[in-house]
């Protein structure tokens, strides 16, 4: 009884894999542009590994500490594989692409 009761369980589990749509499913295409220039490809090297660049731009205009805090979260926490000479180069890029400098006396 018990073993009828598995299987039974197991086909009801498994019968939602075996389902079909009738349509095809169509997955909306997001253009996330990128800055051109200074050395966009160091940042497009490394950070599109994990993610799209749409994690980037929805991260709005931050300060350059935030962006160097990221950039390091990303190397230490998550382990990111950039060279410590090109983290320096991609954060100047985000920064002055998708960011500004903070002014003394600003937070």
């Amino acid at each position: 009884m018990k073993m009828k009761l598995l299987i039974s369980a197991l086909l009801l589990s498994t019968s939602a894999l075996f389902a079909q749509v009738a349509k095809p499913i169509e997955t909306p295409y997001v253009d996330y542009p990128i800055e051109a220039g200074d050395h966009d490809e160091v940042a497009q090297q490394y950070c599109l590994i994990c993610h799209s660049f749409g994690y980037v731009l929805n991260q709005g205009k931050k300060s350059r500490p935030y962006w160097t805090g990221t950039v390091q979260k990303m190397v230490n926490e998550f382990k990111a594989p950039i060279p410590k000479e090109d983290q320096q180069t991609i954060i100047n890029y985000l920064v002055k692409h998708y960011g500004y400098e903070v002014q003394s006396g600003q937070h």
